[in-house]
């Protein structure tokens, strides 16, 4: 059975100013095709040879294909569409196949629009896309599809979504096939030399309401730092990278894994640097650690910083302030890492005042990178339920961070992006003359090679879809280009917030993969407890201050790590359903949930996660007693594990948790005259 696998040709003119990314998902679904015995694939690279249809249609034709899968982003699945098309018309017995984050969400649109499509791929692709290919060969797909756990399709015109497949349990056991890219054309400019978009863990634990990340992929998993290096190894010595970036949404979130993936690194020496998007809380976590992450090649460091008021930080659900945004950029920076810092643009509050102050954020905080990319609200996304009334521009093709899509109450579309340019024309006017003066010999060098990305895409009019801005006389116009037919009017837009396209379940929120929420995955999805030699806490306190001074004092005590903290309870739970932790350090009053429930939602999360359970130690001032009373009474699976004063002593913090870990409950003596019920 002959496959091929194409990369539609859409380009945005936004993250392709720094070269040519390979498409990550072609080694491992292909990869994972190969691995169960399908040997006649080939990938067509369409958007990085800006193949248009006439020849892709020759290349179709020569090839005769039997299957074609292509994916789709929400701004490329027009173009996913009319390929899967191209594909129908040319060789109309072949079947059609879409993957991708878009189609997972709203493949009732699509098969709508495009029934020519036999097949949507909901979820993380490689298990789903084998099951389905194998039914393809055998010709039994039509019978059995309904049992095809993970897809969508149309039968007698009717939408079919099959309930979701189970994440795939152990990342090891990816097997990639990067021999499916032609390397010669995948060059990062900067630095000039090739460059690898590899996974080295999946999900995000995180809610940010823009995003949708975190139920795509259900559940954080990550490689083991030996298994992920033996692919980096691989990729170095059979292909020449020179760099890679994590195709993940939060590599460092488990700390001890990633440390040890930078030993690993180090260790093998393989002269590779590399870049990451990471969460600021985790660069103000890890200050001690950044000189070690610099020693293995990690160089760029790409910052959710997002907005430039504490306000749309709060409607993100973003967890960071101001000041931590400006610390961590100068934590990265005094470690020769480059800190890029993100604004989103183009909220319904967004003014000339507000664009303005990002720029000065972004001086004030002396960050060496800074991108300005449009509010593009994902049709699946929490924050679009919220926002769809606002959003008339329907056309996905222009969801691409480079266009203005809701017109903000107080601006035009057009003042939004005269601002933003405006911004980057004067900021890296002002990097122009600072990067000469950088002292680090490679950190100089890779500057440079950044600003000559942006001059020659400013130059080729790719950057920012520079094209669309006309000079006309002393006027500059902007042509976006919208699809008029996508326009919709405020009762065509009230219709589509009633129907609800996008798969969402009764609250509003994005359900997993398109499928019921509740799928049994099975006991032995529960994984073995993580080998580490520490003791992995997770600190959830509010209190800036105090959270700063746990961090900081527990990880001075020998054999106690902090491996993650988080700033309230629903993310706190997010944290102890997603990684190992062995002690959770909560304090007793959290802004949003009352202790008894905080804890109870604890132990069911943990229950249904592959993590091993955590001991839930709480720390309460000794006034508190109408708070502890709620914990003596009731199930006692409801109760916490130990209790500790809250009064700033360390060392008998330290000592308590070395206790709960040990023997699994702990009582402070200063609390005995409260009579605390333990858990036992």
């Amino acid at each position: 059975m002959r496959i091929l696998l194409i990369q539609p040709n859409y380009h945005s003119g936004g993250a392709e100013i720094a070269g040519n990314w390979p498409s990550s998902w072609v080694p491992y679904v292909g990869g994972a095709l190969k691995n169960a015995g399908f040997t006649d694939i080939e990938f067509i690279d369409a958007m990085t040879y800006y193949i248009e249809d006439d020849e892709l249609g020759k290349i179709i034709r020569d090839r005769q294909p039997d299957v074609v899968l292509a994916t789709a982003i929400t701004p490329m699945i027009y173009k996913s569409q009319s390929t899967l098309k191209l594909v129908k018309q040319i060789c109309p017995n072949a079947k059609t196949i879409m993957g991708g984050v878009h189609p997972t969400y709203m493949y009732r649109e699509v098969l709508a629009e495009a029934p020519w499509v036999d097949y949507i791929i909901r979820g993380e692709g490689e298990e789903i896309t084998v099951n389905l290919l194998r039914a393809i060969a055998n010709g039994t797909d039509e019978q059995e599809r309904r049992n095809i756990l993970g897809i969508a399709f149309l039968e007698e015109g009717k939408i079919v979504a099959t309930p979701a497949h189970p994440p795939i349990k152990d990342l090891d056991t990816l097997t990639p096939d990067w021999s499916l890219l032609n390397w010669d054309n995948y060059i990062y400019t900067p630095l000039n030399n090739r460059v690898a978009v590899p996974n080295y863990s999946r999900g995000c634990p995180f809610r940010c309401r823009f995003c949708c990340q975190w139920k795509f992929w259900r559940k954080y998993r990550s490689r083991s730092p030996k298994h992920f290096v033996d692919e980096i190894e691989y990729l170095v010595k059979e292909h020449q990278i020179g760099f890679f970036i994590l195709a993940d949404e939060e590599p460092t979130i488990n700390k001890s894994r990633f440390i040890a993936l930078c030993n690993e690194l180090i260790d093998r020496n393989l002269g590779v640097h590399w870049g990451i998007n990471t969460r600021v809380t985790d660069i103000l976590r890890d200050e001690k650690e950044l000189p070690l992450y610099r020693k293995a090649g990690l160089v760029h460091v790409s910052l959710g910083t997002e907005a430039a008021a504490q306000l749309n930080l709060n409607l993100f659900r973003k967890e960071t302030t101001i000041a931590d945004n400006k610390r961590a950029v100068q934590l990265l920076r005094e470690n020769g890492i480059l800190a890029e810092v993100q604004f989103i643009m183009g909220l319904p509050n967004e003014t000339p005042e507000t664009i303005e102050e990002t720029y000065r954020m972004a001086r004030d905080w002396k960050a060496d990178m800074t991108n300005w990319n449009m509010y593009t609200p994902w049709p699946f996304s929490e924050l679009f339920q919220d926002l769809a009334d606002r959003v008339e521009i329907r056309d996905y093709s222009h969801y691409n961070f480079v266009t203005p899509i809701i017109k903000p109450d107080n601006m035009t579309r057009e003042e939004v992006l005269k601002g933003v340019l405006r911004n980057y024309a004067r900021f890296y006017s002002w990097k122009f003359l600072e990067y000469w003066f950088e002292k680090d010999s490679f950190k100089r060098r890779y500057l440079l090679g950044c600003l000559w990305a942006f001059v020659k895409t400013t130059l080729n009019k790719r950057f920012y879809n520079l094209s669309r801005v006309k000079q006309k006389g002393l006027q500059t116009e902007i042509e976006f280009g919208f699809d008029e037919s996508k326009i919709l009017s405020a009762e065509q837009m009230a219709q589509l917030k009633q129907e609800r396209l996008a798969d969402i379940d009764s609250l509003g929120t994005i359900s997993a993969c398109g499928a019921p929420n509740e799928v049994s995955e099975g006991n032995d999805y529960i994984k073995a407890q993580q080998q580490h030699g520490m003791i992995q806490v997770a600190v959830i306190e509010d209190d800036e201050q105090t959270r700063i001074n746990l961090r900081v004092n527990l990880r001075s005590q020998d054999g106690i790590e902090v491996a993650s903290e988080a700033t309230n309870a629903e993310t706190g739970l997010v944290l102890l359903e997603s990684i190992d932790v062995d002690v959770a350090v909560v304090d007793s009053t959290l802004p949003d949930m009352d202790l008894k429930k905080f804890i109870r939602n604890a132990r069911k999360v943990q229950a249904n996660s592959y993590v091993i359970p955590s001991k839930i130690l709480v720390l309460v001032n000794p006034e508190q007693t109408s708070i502890l009373d709620t914990l003596t009474t009731g199930n006692d699976a409801f109760y916490a594990d130990g209790f500790c004063a809250k009064d700033g002593n360390l060392e008998k913090l330290a000592e308590a948790v070395r206790i709960i870990h040990k023997k699994g409950k702990y009582q402070d003596p200063d609390l005995a005259h409260l009579r605390i019920g333990l858990s036992v």
